[in-house]
């Protein structure tokens, strides 16, 4: 009876050996075929460069997270950046309370890029009018406290201010339903862990309306200084259908903006739309002008930002858009002081010089509100 007993409890042993090891094997297999290493999926990072927040209605979706953890492994892979995923619960669901965990951790690991993942993120103000708000990230993007903005009754207004952190935004549509959104965050983190291999290989375009450029012109030509620029002012309707024809390496449009489109040919109103954007082919977008870095809302009289409603604007073609890695929206050339504080002069020499968009971006000064929409890791292969 002993033996018989010693026997059964062998092969029951024996059993559950090979079904452990098929059950690893499986995972392992699955791990595998995500990029994602053993190794990476159960370490813990101590010492993380980026931090990506998610939403409360995001941070148990597994589906979400694996494409994350995804992301995460390429990004150390490439440019030996780790990332920590931070869960924002509702009570936590406060732009001070974000503010201080990515003060915390700069401050402990002089952390260089946040990823905030939401559409209800309580992001602050940073102005509205006739139905169109955009965010104000200055918050996150200094450490410094209060000190290094201002807040008024139409929400907060940047000062000169150094950058610590590139702040970088993936906001879904308010108004679309779950799936739809989930699949938006998911398809937007495949696209960021895939395409990488980007060169400038293609010409840095851009199109301007001639009633804005008096000092503008001159600081987008620096670019030339360091790659080939295509510079047009005033561009006709057929130069609009040419850019969707070609490809860019960077494209800027400037003109006289809401978060729907640009005139970029003031005095024949020349319309370029951002529903063009899902028909170019650039990994890199920069719309320059008032409320590009909006969306359209039910805008109310109160002193903070209210959802969007509609998917016609810019920041939401990084989803839609089968190219566009990362987008640079707001006042990108603005200038009138002493010394370089606009998103042209300071970040684009260094980007086109091979450093990523979030180091390119720390430690310049800037001033007026924009927002970056996207992978803050984007880079060019040289």
């Amino acid at each position: 009876m002993k033996n018989k007993v010693l026997k059964i409890t062998f092969l029951l042993g024996i059993i559950f050996l090979f079904t452990g090891l098929s059950v690893i094997m499986v995972n392992a297999q699955i791990i595998k075929s995500k990029n994602i290493s053993l190794k990476d999926q159960f370490k813990v990072t101590e010492d993380p460069d980026m931090l990506i927040f998610l939403s409360p209605r995001y941070k148990q979706d597994t589906a979400i997270i694996t494409a994350i953890n995804g992301y995460i492994s390429v990004i150390k892979e490439e440019i030996d950046w780790d990332a920590k995923i931070i869960r924002i619960t509702e009570k936590d669901n406060n732009y001070q309370i974000i503010d201080g965990i990515i003060e915390e951790h700069y401050q402990t690991y002089s952390i260089k890029a946040c990823l905030m993942v939401g559409e209800d993120l309580d992001t602050p103000l940073a102005g509205d009018s006739d139905y169109l708000e955009k965010p104000s990230i200055v918050p996150w993007f200094t450490t410094g406290g209060t000190e290094t903005y201002e807040i008024t009754e139409q929400g907060i207004i940047s000062k000169s201010y150094q950058m610590d952190i590139c702040i970088s935004l993936l906001y879904p549509t308010h108004e679309l339903d779950y799936l739809s959104k989930k699949n938006q965050i998911i398809n937007a983190f495949e696209k960021f862990s895939t395409q990488r291999d980007h060169k400038l290989t293609h010409d840095i375009s851009v199109f301007e309306s001639k009633d804005l450029n008096t000092n503008s012109k001159e600081i987008y030509q620096q670019i030339d200084e360091k790659t080939h620029l295509n510079y047009m002012e005033n561009p006709g309707q057929e130069d609009i259908n040419q850019i969707t024809r070609n490809t860019h390496s960077m494209l800027f449009i400037h003109g006289h903006s809401n978060p729907s489109g640009t005139y970029i040919n003031g005095d024949q109103r020349i319309w370029f739309s951002a529903e063009q954007l899902d028909l170019i082919e650039t990994p890199f977008f920069g719309a320059d002008g008032c409320y590009v870095s909006g969306w359209w809302s039910n805008q109310k009289d109160n002193d903070h930002l209210d959802t969007s409603i509609s998917a016609s604007c810019y920041g939401s073609k990084i989803f839609s858009s089968k190219h566009i890695n990362v987008m640079a929206l707001g006042l990108l050339s603005q200038n009138g002081y002493a010394n370089s504080i606009s998103f042209i002069e300071n970040v684009i020499p260094k980007i086109i010089d091979g450093e990523n968009l979030a180091e390119s971006m720390i430690g310049s000064n800037f001033t007026g509100d924009f927002i970056i929409v996207g992978d803050p890791t984007f880079h060019f292969n040289q």
